[in-house]
């Protein structure tokens, strides 16, 4: 990573240090709280405290690498995003309502998506600015990504949500949202973590203000995208088990 100004320094760093605070903490609460949901759906709190977990051990990793000065490891945030993001897709489908006999054909396609998603992202994020392979894996990951969102507005997971009841199916809506919005951050943050892409230059960003920009945007996304994610996955795991007549221990 690129020397920071002592104000971009700060910046990064806080944002670390806040994301495994977040991620540890919703670990935990994430754990305790699948006795608040039947049975059905307790494997997508389950998943929301494994990404959680998974988030804060790679944070603290990524916030040691920074602290310590030490050459950035840009592979401590994929490796994270390689296990965690095809669970958020996965806890989804849980709480959706697809039926079972085509949940886990959704669920296959979406993770799969989602791996080669990252894996696509990763060999433009280490190559160098403003060349084309950088472009290149950026377009190839961004068309996995359009795949996904396809899948969840347009797709099995977008009809599954028409046969919802209105609380349940507004929830879920909310949802769906918020991960597009999420998830939308990521590809902007990488455009303006390149001084020499188009975006960076339209916004006047100098090397350094791009370095602290990819890693802000990306920190703010994943506590977004986790933390609160998985929230509103319990909110609407506990709404389903209650309809159903499920009663807290």
């Amino acid at each position: 990573m690129e020397v920071l100004t002592t104000g971009n320094d700060q910046l990064v760093y806080n944002a670390l240090s806040f994301a495994v605070a977040a991620m540890a903490i919703s670990f935990a609460y994430y754990l305790v709280s699948r006795s608040r949901v039947s049975p059905a759906y307790r494997n997508a709190v389950t998943m929301s405290a494994m990404i959680c977990g998974i988030a804060a051990y790679h944070y603290w990793r990524m916030f040691t690498n920074f602290a310590d000065k030490a050459p950035w490891n840009e592979g401590y945030r994929y490796a994270d995003w390689l296990l965690t993001v095809p669970l958020l897709v996965a806890e989804l489908v849980v709480v959706s309502g697809i039926a079972k006999d085509k949940a886990k054909g959704v669920t296959t396609k979406l993770a799969v998506a989602s791996v080669l998603m990252i894996a696509a992202g990763y060999p433009g994020e280490t190559a160098a600015h403003g060349s084309s392979t950088r472009n290149m894996w950026f377009i190839i990951s961004f068309l996995f990504f359009v795949y996904i969102m396809y899948t969840l507005f347009a797709g099995e997971v977008g009809k599954a949500l028409k046969s919802q009841t209105d609380a349940v199916g507004a929830k879920l809506k909310t949802l769906r949202w918020v991960l597009l919005g999420t998830w939308v951050v990521y590809p902007i943050a990488y455009l303006l973590g390149d001084e020499m892409s188009f975006l960076a230059k339209a916004f006047g960003l100098s090397m350094e203000d791009s370095a602290t920009v990819i890693q802000v945007g990306y920190t703010i996304a994943d506590v977004l995208a986790k933390p609160g994610y998985g929230l509103l996955i319990l909110g609407i795991a506990i709404t389903r088990s209650r309809a159903e007549g499920y009663k807290e221990a």
